[in-house]
């Protein structure tokens, strides 16, 4: 046909004759081989292509998960807890994952989640501190009570800002100051003998830890020496340290780590709000707890309030040890700003209160 038409075109050359088809190869039989239909693709086509596969898809930042509360009333907040938990339950994929689940809905059922009392140390500091007048000594011998408290006054107190050691306690309480005064000793609500938990005690120091570091960047966030903000930011994340304890405290086998997280992600917001509202904070401070993966979702007068938890809590989670290795920590100064926060100084106060931590464990 091609040397026809050419004819026609009047562009006939000559053109080599096709070359004859080589010979099958001869098996030991004398047959023909069949080669493998690789072997025939790779010899007519060229050799194959060998697609890698594709990127995993990058882990996104620890922030961006979590449910916010559906209520702030108690009642309405229970209601919620157990569909939550029922949900993840009917989920599990075996009988340790669903045991979590199962006994913390018991235990809101049956009215047992023990939420533990507002430290009476803390209680009393408060109460000494809204004074007009304050005694130091007085001041001294409530937080020479807790051995946690006179560290961390102490550590206030001896910092490079002062040429030389303080005297004695009340010389130390005297120098931190009373609304630096009032942080510490709030932070008392966190310590180990308000939330004991067994077994995962490292856990439950980053959980506490992470809680001081929300809640010093929400007091400069939201230029508030004391109160409301403070206390969001201390205890955004006490509801984790509820999961904890209950996953600590079921038989072996315990749950899988991806199902505490998940337990963790649906029910820390509300169970945090049982916590503020049995110690009566105020609903100022339940709602920054509360709506800390959300706040869009607060209602109109606590949505400034949770955002500033919300920043708090991304400045703490970015800049806590190890966190610098993880890629989503680059997206925590976006999140913040998204928010419309000063993220640089949200990370810079949060890696300072990273770092008073490691003064803390030096010996005084």
């Amino acid at each position: 046909m091609l040397r026809w038409l050419l004819r026609l075109l009047g562009l006939e050359r000559d053109l080599p004759s096709p070359a004859p088809p080589e010979p099958l190869p001869k098996g030991m039989d004398g047959g023909a081989v069949v080669l493998p239909l690789a072997a025939t693709l790779e010899s007519t086509t060229g050799p194959r292509v060998i697609l890698s596969p594709p990127p995993a898809a990058p882990t996104p930042p620890p922030w961006r998960a979590g449910v916010a509360t559906a209520s702030l009333e108690p009642m309405g907040l229970r209601n919620h807890l157990r569909m939550s938990l029922d949900e993840l339950a009917g989920h599990a994929s075996n009988q340790a994952d669903r045991a979590l689940p199962e006994q913390l809905n018991r235990l809101i059922i049956n009215d047992q989640l023990d939420l533990p009392p507002f430290p009476d140390v803390a209680r009393e500091l408060d109460e000494l501190l809204k004074r007009t007048t304050t005694d130091i000594l007085q001041i001294a011998r409530v937080v020479e009570r807790d051995p946690g408290l006179v560290r961390r006054v102490w550590t206030h107190a001896r910092s490079a800002a002062y040429s030389a050691a303080p005297r004695s306690l009340h010389h130390a309480v005297a120098r931190v100051g009373l609304d630096a005064l009032w942080r510490i000793g709030m932070s008392v609500c966190l310590n180990e003998a308000t939330f004991k938990l067994e077994g995962m005690q490292d856990l439950a120091d980053l959980v506490r830890q992470r809680g001081i570091v929300a809640a010093e960047v929400a007091a400069l966030l939201g230029g508030e020496r004391r109160g409301a903000l403070y206390l969001a930011g201390l205890l955004h994340g006490s509801g984790e340290l509820i999961v904890l304890r209950t996953a600590a405290s079921l038989p072996s086998p315990r749950p899988s780590p991806m199902m505490v997280q998940r337990v963790i992600e649906r029910t820390r917001a509300p169970l945090g709000v049982l916590i503020a509202t049995s110690w009566n904070l105020g609903p100022t401070a339940a709602a920054g707890i509360g709506f800390v993966p959300d706040p869009e979702a607060a209602p109109p007068p606590d949505r400034a309030t949770a955002r500033i938890i919300r920043a708090s809590s991304i400045a703490a989670t970015a800049t806590q040890p190890g966190a610098e290795a993880q890629p989503w920590a680059q997206d925590a100064a976006a999140d913040i700003r998204e928010l419309g926060l000063d993220a640089d100084a949200a990370l810079r106060r949060a890696a300072e209160v990273w770092r008073s931590f490691a003064e803390e464990q030096a010996p005084l």
